[in-house]
């Protein structure tokens, strides 16, 4: 990086009920702490109730953070891609959305944005769970975009499921899983 810059990473992640964006988020912007001198996670939530909309926003960056709303980012995560029409937008030109291909309601309309599709169920499944493919799509984000060392994501899963062994190996199996994907796209 030059000297003089800032680093700042921007990412939404969305998805429908909501726990495993907002868990992916909270892991994210936890991991990030000593990364960044400002971290901040924003969930929002629609209603209460099982299938509603639900994102949350994390901003990561070495100067101040003016708002906790963000319209535009960097980078959509997406766990649930029905929702792709109404997030396409807020995506920045030379932007990445990362989306779940399983459910996919139309495909992105814009030519000055990335997209890379995966199959976190298919591949969740296949380790054990397809809950687990929330982990899958932030392995994906890690790998494509980089905002922190993977290690640090790895130590805060590990952290966040030190009581339940199984469901650690999953979600860290998941998470490296989503990051080969991504790199061999």
């Amino acid at each position: 990086m030059k000297e003089g810059l800032s680093k700042r990473h921007d990412v939404i992640i969305a998805g429908i009920g909501g726990t495993g964006s907002m868990i992916i988020g909270q892991i994210l912007a936890s991991a990030a702490v000593s990364q960044y001198a400002h971290v901040l996670w924003n969930p929002s939530m629609t209603t209460a109730r099982r299938g509603a909309a639900a994102d949350c926003t994390v901003i990561l960056s070495d100067n101040e953070i003016a708002s906790p709303l963000l319209f535009g980012a960097q980078t959509i995560v997406m766990t649930e891609s029905s929702r792709i029409k109404v997030f396409e937008d807020r995506v920045l030109p030379d932007g990445l959305i990362i989306m779940e291909s399983i459910g996919k309601n139309g495909d992105v309309g814009r030519n000055d944005i990335k997209t890379l599709e995966i199959s976190g169920v298919e591949t969740a499944a296949r380790l054990g769970n397809a809950l687990a493919r929330n982990m899958v799509l932030l392995g994906a984000y890690i790998e494509k975009v980089r905002p922190i060392p993977a290690e640090l994501i790895e130590e805060e899963i590990s952290k966040r499921f030190q009581n339940n062994n199984k469901l650690q190996e999953l979600n860290l199996a998941a998470f490296r899983e989503g990051i080969k994907i991504a790199a061999n796209i």
